[in-house]
């Protein structure tokens, strides 16, 4: 199928989006959808719609495909060039096709049955992934500035209680999908604050949702979005080991994935701990990202989130500045072991650019 055919019309449906060739989102959405037929009884799984360029991807899995090619991408990105227009666009059309639909980010999963997002959904309440914070929050930042000059300069400036939504859950009826639709000319209007500020579509939901009954999906499904890395890191694991393939053994395999950012044992954080205190303050979230990937050991999981540990640690160096790589290992730092104090230079120096 794809988005001009006629779509079979369904009493619920899960809707996932996701394009372009990156075979780690492709994988974020396949154990998404494990976790969901997992948690849920067969005669009872909502119908699962999967949008994308890569069909093939999804061949065998539990899910319709609606394929998207390139001239409906290009019509949904706009002439503003946002990428992250196409959330409402798949959102506004795919809410035609079911009478209650709840759209999800691919990096996520479900911790209990996706029926439970659903039970939350009626023609007077609307689902969300979690109400972040309010408008009057949001202009203490500097990333507001100029976005809230130009609505009120427009005469649009919202009162202070709305409420700025995470949208990667949405959920609603059919007879709300006009959200979406209303949603679409917001994000047109206000492309031009894309450069300050990356979440426009979910404002332009939040002005929309205003006033409205809004639920929130967290404790149903877990949003990894801040901790990509070390699930990336775990997915490809799971995926090298049971193949990309959907088989009946799959869901509750996939039950068993850390779907979170692993960290030592609590003995290891506390000799962790002991050992900071000798490492001046300034330096002590970069030593404790250090020695945690250092320790990190167990299965297969936690050891391939050792090097996103030391990656994210260089990453805080990039951003202190003042740590001198010139010479063997910076004044400071907590000591590793000799291979991982090699093996962590290596990577530090290349990614520094030290010589």
């Amino acid at each position: 199928m794809n988005v001009s055919s006629p779509v079979p019309y369904v009493k619920q449906q899960l809707i996932y989006l996701l394009y372009g060739e990156r075979r780690i989102y492709q994988l974020e959405a396949k154990l998404s959808i494990l976790t969901a037929v997992a948690r849920c009884n067969p005669a009872e799984l909502p119908v699962i719609r999967v949008l994308t360029d890569q069909p093939q991807a999804f061949v065998g899995w539990p899910v319709e495909v609606i394929t998207l090619d390139e001239q409906t991408l290009q019509a949904w990105t706009g002439d503003g060039g946002y990428t992250h227009r196409r959330k409402a666009c798949a959102i506004a059309q795919a809410g035609q096709w079911a009478e209650k639909t709840v759209f999800i980010d691919t990096d996520t999963v479900f911790l209990q049955s996706p029926l439970k997002l659903f039970s939350q959904v009626d023609a007077g309440q609307f689902l969300v992934d979690e109400v972040e914070t309010s408008w009057a929050e949001a202009l203490r930042s500097s990333d507001y500035l100029r976005f809230s000059a130009g609505l009120a300069e427009a005469g649009s400036a919202p009162a202070d209680d709305l409420r700025l939504c995470n949208s990667g859950v949405m959920g609603f009826t059919r007879c709300n999908v006009g959200i979406a639709e209303r949603a679409i000319p917001r994000i047109d209007a206000w492309t031009p604050y894309t450069g300050d500020l990356h979440t426009i579509e979910q404002i332009a939901f939040s002005f929309e949702l205003h006033g409205a009954k809004v639920n929130e999906a967290r404790g149903v499904i877990s949003h990894y979005f801040a901790m990509k890395q070390y699930v990336h890191a775990i997915l490809e694991i799971f995926f090298a080991r049971h193949g990309e393939g959907f088989h009946p053994q799959m869901p509750r395999l996939a039950l068993k994935v850390p779907a979170h950012r692993p960290v030592p044992s609590w003995l290891a954080r506390l000799s962790v701990k002991w050992s900071l205190k000798r490492v001046p303050r300034e330096l002590r979230g970069i030593g404790r990202k250090l020695l945690y990937g250092s320790v990190m050991s167990g299965d297969d999981y936690q050891r391939a989130c050792k090097v996103i540990w030391w990656r994210s640690a260089i990453d805080d160096m990039r951003k202190q500045g003042g740590i001198d790589w010139n010479q063997d290992w910076p004044a400071g730092l907590p000591r590793l072991g000799r291979r991982d104090e090699r093996a962590f230079s290596e990577i530090a120096r290349e990614s520094l650019k030290v010589s």
